[in-house]
This record gives structure tokens, C-alpha cells and sequence, in this order.
């Protein structure tokens, strides 16, 4: 499997690299021509690279802003929350607080010292229930794309794992209570309708 490790201009190099290390906790990989006049400089965290160079080296052009409409997404190894609390504590600019989305992923986003968002994420761990529909996961194959990190079910996920929209996940659910509960169909939406309301997945439809 191939890596992929962005290049990023930056304003000043010495602030970024103070920032990731000192504020996200990345370690210094490498530095050209050395740590004390750095052009070019790869930093790490948890198997992931990032690259930086001086933004007036490259073609961004000087007077441009370096990270507009960049979000990194990056997967994180250990425990998301404290990792979360950590630069919180740390004052952090966080840009989007921590939550679970309805796709099976815990994540959160902050913004650099340039203007890079990055979007921080694990797989989220979920009670055991489809956000969706509430049914019981119990079997890998009861969770969407067979992945037991998923937090809704295979009947609301198409075969990738991604969840289906609330139409298509609403109208199976009425199917299923028309036929299961022997209700019209009138009554099935209705049900169907103030259940959906409650799931996680899809608060706020």
C-alpha cells in the first residue's frame, strides 16, 4: 500500500515547526540543510508525514494565504478524547469540538498556525446499536460493510459501509414495519417518522 505525505507552504517555518511539535505533539523526522535554517522539513506523528517548506520558495507566491481550503484528515493512534483534552489545554485554536459521525468515525478539526485545518479521527466505538435504527449489532456481518467499527447497521449502509440517505434508510424501515407489524401504511411512516428522530445518526432531519 503507497503513502501520501502533503507538501505545505508556510509563512515561517520556525513557528510552524514550534507549533507542531510543541502544541499537536509531532517529532522532527528531518531538516535541510539543517534544524537551524530549516527550507524544508518533514514532521511525524503516529506513521504520518507532513512536509513544509517557505511558502516565498514555492508556487503559492508570497502574498497568498498558505492553507485556504486545505483540511488534512488525519488518523491518530492512542485515545482521541485525551488527545482532544490535551489541546484544549493547550489553547489550540479548535475549530470543530469532538463528536461521532454517523459513518462510524470520532473526529475533531483545528486550525494551524498557517491557516491548515486538520481534522484529527479513529474509528468511533459505538454501544453495540445502528445510530440509525437502533437495531442490535452483535455478528460482523449485522454492521454496515461487514466492519464492526461501523456504527449503523448493514440495512442502512450500502455494501461499502457508507450509510444511505434518510429516504432510502426511512422507506426500508417503513417496509419492514408494514410487513412486521402488520401496521398501513399511513401508520408505518408515522412510526417510522418519530423513531428516526431519536437516532443519533439522524438528529436535527
Amino acid at each position: 500500500m503507497g503513502t501520501l505525505s502533503p507538501m505545505l507552504s508556510v509563512r515561517n517555518m520556525r513557528e510552524t515547526i514550534e507549533f507542531y511539535e510543541k502544541a499537536l505533539g509531532f517529532k522532527m523526522r528531518m531538516a535541510y540543510p539543517d534544524a537551524g535554517n530549516p527550507q524544508y522539513v518533514d514532521l511525524v506523528k503516529d506513521g504520518m508525514v507532513l512536509m513544509f517548506t517557505p511558502a516565498k520558495s514555492s508556487p503559492l507566491g508570497w502574498l497568498q494565504k498558505p492553507g485556504a481550503g486545505v483540511n488534512l484528515y488525519m488518523m491518530i493512534d492512542g485515545d482521541i478524547d485525551e488527545y482532544y483534552r490535551q489541546l484544549k489545554d493547550r489553547n489550540v485554536p479548535i475549530i470543530a469540538d469532538i463528536k461521532d459521525e454517523p459513518y462510524g468515525i470520532r473526529d475533531f478539526t483545528v486550525a494551524d498556525n498557517n491557516g491548515y485545518k486538520l481534522t484529527f479521527n479513529q474509528y468511533a466505538k459505538g454501544d453495540g446499536k445502528c445510530q440509525s435504527c437502533g437495531m442490535p449489532m452483535e455478528k460482523p456481518e449485522d454492521f454496515g460493510g461487514g466492519n464492526p467499527a461501523n456504527l449503523c447497521c448493514v440495512h442502512c449502509c450500502h455494501p461499502d459501509g457508507r450509510l444511505k440517505n434518510y429516504n432510502e434508510v426511512f422507506y426500508g424501515m417503513v417496509g419492514f414495519m408494514m410487513q412486521s407489524q402488520k401496521m398501513d401504511r399511513t401508520a408505518a411512516e408515522q412510526a417510522v417518522k418519530e423513531h428516526m428522530a431519536k437516532m443519533p445518526a439522524w438528529q436535527g432531519k
